[in-house]
């Protein structure tokens, strides 16, 4: 592993436990026992280090996806069911003012990296809802396109303060409650068995 790609690492795994603007480069540096020159050969501030680790994870977790859909080549309900549970755990580990922050101090980012990546992402939960209805999880008469972009407008909502905040409803516990009940609600008796016999037992502590 190369030193960029060690800071990268380190300073995503610092950024989302501790939140963005907690943490400093000269305290990244620190943690990698480097110096902050050879910090700053490979990245020139924090905005730039920043973006490099939310394309990072974002990459990350695109691999993560696909290597379960290969997985679980005849079972979608499966793959997502993987997806889901790593999901809670990661969010369970994030600081609760992560995406905020990014939204209100790293607009450029947020937009650049968070919000084009929107269709593409909605493409991909409308190829897992076309799948599940070929496999017999989802009912017949779903639309794709549609739960897909309800879906994703679920995912916006869960992420409102106002609506959830942290100090009363940990995020883990509102997309484990949101989307559990989204996916039930459009899936066969067969679908809901699946569902209720593992997607119902998912408890962060536990995981």
């Amino acid at each position: 592993m190369d030193t960029k790609q060690r800071i990268v690492e380190q300073a995503a795994t610092m950024f989302f436990r501790y939140g963005i603007r907690s943490i400093t480069m000269d305290e990244i540096a620190e943690s990698l026992g480097i110096s902050k020159r050879t910090l700053y050969e490979s990245y020139s501030n924090k905005e730039e280090l920043l973006m490099h680790c939310i394309e990072h994870k974002y990459q990350e977790n695109k691999q993560i996806r696909e290597s379960l859909l290969n997985e679980y080549p005849d079972n979608i309900l499966e793959a997502i069911y993987q997806h889901f549970r790593l999901a809670i755990i990661t969010l369970g580990s994030i600081h609760p003012n992560f995406f905020n922050d990014l939204k209100k101090y790293h607009s450029k980012i947020w937009k650049h990296h968070i919000e084009s990546k929107q269709e593409e992402n909605i493409e991909f939960t409308r190829a897992l809802i076309e799948k599940g209805i070929s496999e017999g999880y989802f009912i017949e008469s779903a639309d794709p396109e549609i739960l897909a972009r309800i879906s994703h407008s679920l995912m916006q909502t869960m992420s409102l303060t106002n609506i959830f905040p942290e100090t009363r409803f940990p995020k883990a516990e509102v997309v484990k409650q949101s989307l559990i009940n989204f996916i039930r609600g459009m899936a066969t008796e067969k679908g809901i068995r699946f569902i209720d016999d593992k997607f119902l037992s998912i408890q962060e502590s536990s995981l």
